[in-house]
């Protein structure tokens, strides 16, 4: 009797229905997760900072400056596909702190922490560090072929990444020397800045290992919804 009647009710819901239903594919971008080796250091993140800093002096045109901040720019833009996570800029950063500098000394410092907590409630910073710079100009360029005559700029740079969890105090680094080799290019309309675009190639390649790991960019996903309206 209960099968009979479990048997029947089957029956009505499938004839509810009123015919098949209609499912279409849908694709669209979902968010995607940080690498599991960063996220016990984003546990309850909703507001992360990002600051970019040196020591290093300008020397031959090469406005340090300038390239730090456009790094800083970039890192804002990437880190802006962590989902429900708002991201603040370093401008934004130093004036609110006008009277802090901040390193991988200061960062450390309990008061220095405190500030980016109740100041600025951030839970999170990322500190990109450019810590040596040593470039080398040379009388010839390497080739497929063998050396040219054409010179170059041999460029050697040691950057260091932080992700400080403000509310744990836990801290995530990576760091290392990366080397770039571009032969010397002929300024057509004056203004060196080969220099410049140098250095932010060569800033660039570990940054993006580091940012497609805390921050990978959306993944297309497929789905099938039933459209048929029941």
């Amino acid at each position: 009797m209960i099968r009979a009647t479990a048997l029947a009710l089957l029956i009505a819901l499938a004839g509810c229905g009123g015919g098949r239903a209609a499912f279409t594919r849908v694709e669209f971008r979902a968010p995607s997760q940080p690498d599991p080796v960063l996220r016990p250091f984003l546990a309850d993140v909703e507001h992360i900072g990002v600051v970019c800093a040196t020591n290093i002096e300008p020397f031959r045109e090469l406005d340090i400056e300038k390239v730090m901040a456009r790094l800083s720019n970039a890192v804002v833009r990437s880190l802006g596909n962590m989902p429900k996570t708002e991201v603040m800029n370093q401008d934004e950063i130093t004036y609110k702190l006008k009277d802090i500098r901040l390193d991988s000394t200061s960062v450390h410092q309990d008061s220095v922490r405190a500030a980016l907590r109740e100041k600025l409630e951030l839970d999170a910073l990322v500190l990109v560090e450019l810590r040596h710079l040593q470039a080398r100009m040379m009388p010839m360029s390497p080739t497929p072929y063998g050396m040219s005559p054409n010179p170059g700029i041999d460029l050697t740079i040691d950057l260091k990444v932080s992700l400080i969890n403000l509310n744990t105090n836990q801290v995530w680094q990576q760091g290392g020397t990366q080397r770039n080799y571009q032969p010397v290019q002929l300024q057509l309309f004056g203004g060196n800045k080969q220099g410049e675009r140098q250095l932010l190639m060569a800033l660039a390649r570990p940054l993006q290992r580091f940012l497609f790991r805390i921050a990978p960019p959306p993944k297309p996903q497929t789905r099938h919804f039933d459209l048929s309206g029941d």
